[in-house]
Formats: structure tokens, C-alpha cells, sequence
């Protein structure tokens, strides 16, 4: 991009300048260079961002083909593989373990009954939509073959589908951190906010900064020890605990792919307090009475007899919903920032009316002194 003085001469603006919406001269419009639509947006932008920051933090902002696609197959890969391999074979030894129940899933014709008052169905089992619990095999004496009995049914895409969707997102999620920014779902959101908020201190001290400037302000974050951290956090005018967050995340980002899985906490962490918990802990709180309201519903209706006592599969469907969000709100409210100094400010309020009333009580032993008569005797008496 021109300067000011460039931009006044009347000299063309570059492709990059023009991407970025700043006005073209007269005669960069007589050689048909068009106005992008988006300059408004590209406008507000940089009131907030230097040049040297803002192609990177534009980039980091839109995710690629790649990303998303990679994301998305990941989540569903990771849907199949909980589902089949980890939530059958635990809710399998489970039945057989502590019912004392045979489970067939495979095929099987069984005879159910959904109640008293209706007549036996013969009806096929299958791995994912219909389980039965029979009982175990005993020796029959009569050669006649007869189906075996379904006491209870289970229904695992609707029993265990929350938490086998909430685990996919968490394996996606925590896959694509690992990977390279060009091709990280997340890594490249955890990257973005990392540039914004070294932009935000460059802005701080240098005001109009460039590149070598962001990478020594960098550098002093990432060699600081706690001494030096503290210094750099008045100097910075943010919180101690902001500034460690920044420079965990930092060297989390500059280590190797070994120690970034290992301490891949520090990347996640300064990503959920810098965006995730401020933008969405709003929703995610709304998204927990919606699942709460759902299980009142299905609890009432298995009370009122309309969800048979045999089929499990809605009560636990919705206990399983509640579980995950409950959880999710948990991990907002500990990734949430945390105001510091709040405890003080609060024992300064009140050393302050305590001091207020103090000073009232004083007034009021004065005015009582002064309006008391008092009478004054010489050395004879009188």
C-alpha cells in the first residue's frame, strides 16, 4: 500500500492496495481498476490493524477448502469409529455383564411385546438402530425352535448419539490443532487470535508498527521468565495471567509436533478465553436449558406410560444431550476470563463505607458534644 504523500501525488494503487479498499486516484480509475465492494469492511479493519498485519489476519480469518472438508470427514470418521468400535462394545459387556443378558444385534428375528395389553411382534435386530436383551440360552428338552424373547430393547443411535457426536467434534477438533495452519481447522483459528492480540500490544507501544517489530515484541514474551513477565504486564497496561496465557500459546505455537500434542492445553486454552467463551458462553448457557427442557418433557412422558419402561433408549438419549451440555457449559465457565483485582476493588468499596459511616458517627458525637449546656466556675466557686 502508498503512503499519504504516494496516494496524493496521484500514483496507482497495487492489486493489494486496491484488495484492501483504499480509494483509487483519478489516475488509477482511467486505467479501469474497479472498486471492490468490500471496501467498507476492509475499511474498519484497518482502523484496527497496521499494514504489516493485515493480509496475515485476512487470510487467518476465511478457511480454505481443505480445512473445512478435512474437518468435517474428520468429525464423521470419528463419529463411526466411537460408535462401532469404543459405545457398542462398553454398552455390550455392560448388558452382559451386570443384567446377566444375552444381546443380539446381528439379524435376529425375537418375539416383543411393547405392553401387556398387545400382542407379541416379531421383529429383526440390527448393530446400529435395534438391540435385544434375552435371556440367557438354557437347554431345551421340546425340539420345537422358538424365538427368543426380547425382554428389553435398546436403541443405540438414539441412546449414546449425543455423546457420540460431541466426542467426533472433540477428535476433530483436537486433530486439526496438530496439523499446519494451512490445512488446521482450528490450528489456524488458535493462529489468528495469536495475531491479534500481538497486534493489539504492538498497537500499545509502537502505535504504526512492522513486522520486526512484532517479532521483537514476541521474543521478549517468549524468553521472559516470571520476573520479566511481570514487568512486560505493567508495561503492556493487560493483566499478569493474560500476558502468560499469550506467552504459553506462543511457545506452544514455536515448539515442535511433539510437544505441541503434548501441550497442546496451552494453544486451546488462550483460544477459548480470547474468543470462544466471550462470543458463545451466552449461547452454549441457552443450549443447556434447551436440553434441560427436553429432558423434563421425555421424564413426564415416561412417568405418564407413553414411553414404555422396556425401551430405555429416548430417557437415556436425553440424560446422555443433558450430560454433554452440561459439561460443555463447565469447560466455558473454567475457560472463562477472569477479572483481577475484583476482590480488591470490592475490600476498597467497603473499607470506603465503612470509612463514610465512621465519619457520620464522629459528626454525630460532635453536634452531641456542642449542644451539651455547659457551666464555668472561677476560683471562688461561683
Amino acid at each position: 500500500p502508498l503512503s499519504p504523500h504516494a496516494k496524493a501525488w496521484g500514483y496507482p494503487l497495487s492489486p493489494h492496495a486496491k484488495a484492501w479498499g483504499y480509494p483509487l486516484s483519478p489516475h488509477a480509475k482511467a486505467w479501469g481498476y474497479p472498486v471492490l465492494p468490500f471496501r467498507l469492511f476492509a475499511l474498519i479493519l484497518s482502523l484496527s490493524m497496521t499494514p504489516s498485519t493485515r493480509s496475515k489476519a485476512i487470510e487467518l480469518h476465511q478457511h480454505n477448502p481443505t480445512q473445512v472438508l478435512l474437518f468435517w470427514s474428520t468429525f464423521v470418521a470419528g463419529i463411526v469409529v466411537l460408535m462401532l468400535y469404543v459405545a457398542s462394545p462398553l454398552m455390550q459387556s455392560f448388558f452382559e455383564t451386570f443384567l446377566q443378558s444375552k444381546v443380539l444385534h446381528q439379524g435376529e428375528q425375537v418375539v416383543y411385546r411393547i405392553s401387556e395389553t398387545r400382542a407379541d411382534d416379531t421383529l429383526t435386530t440390527n448393530a446400529l438402530t435395534f438391540w435385544a436383551l434375552t435371556e440367557p440360552e438354557r437347554k431345551r428338552s421340546s425340539a420345537v425352535v422358538k424365538l427368543p424373547k426380547a425382554e428389553y430393547v435398546f436403541q443405540p443411535i438414539i441412546a449414546v448419539g449425543p455423546l457420540v457426536v460431541v466426542g467426533g467434534f472433540v477428535l476433530a477438533s483436537l486433530l486439526t490443532t496438530f496439523l499446519p495452519a494451512g490445512v488446521g481447522f482450528v490450528r489456524q483459528k488458535i493462529e489468528r487470535e495469536i495475531l491479534n492480540a500481538l497486534d493489539r500490544l504492538a498497537r500499545s507501544q509502537y502505535g504504526e508498527h512492522t513486522p520486526d517489530e512484532i517479532k521483537r515484541l514476541t521474543q521478549d514474551i517468549v524468553t521472559a521468565d516470571i520476573r520479566r513477565l511481570h514487568d512486560l504486564a505493567a508495561i503492556y497496561g493487560i493483566p499478569y495471567t493474560e500476558l502468560e496465557l499469550l506467552r504459553n500459546a506462543l511457545r506452544w505455537r514455536n515448539t515442535d509436533a511433539f510437544r505441541q500434542i503434548i501441550s497442546v492445553h496451552d494453544g486451546i486454552k488462550f483460544y477459548m478465553r480470547e474468543y470462544f467463551t466471550d462470543r458463545y458462553s451466552n449461547a452454549v448457557l441457552g443450549f443447556v436449558y434447551i436440553g434441560a427442557a427436553i429432558l423434563i418433557i421425555v421424564i413426564g412422558l415416561r412417568g405418564l406410560k407413553f414411553i414404555p419402561g422396556s425401551d430405555p433408549s429416548i430417557v437415556l438419549g436425553a440424560l446422555g444431550l443433558e450430560f454433554m451440555l452440561l459439561i460443555t457449559y463447565a469447560v466455558v465457565l473454567m475457560y472463562g476470563r477472569v477479572e483481577e483485582g475484583g476482590d480488591a476493588a470490592r475490600m476498597v468499596s467497603a473499607e470506603s463505607v465503612g470509612g463514610d459511616e465512621r465519619d457520620a458517627d464522629t459528626e454525630q458525637l460532635l453536634r452531641a458534644f456542642l449542644a451539651t449546656p455547659r457551666t464555668v466556675t472561677n476560683e471562688d466557686g461561683r
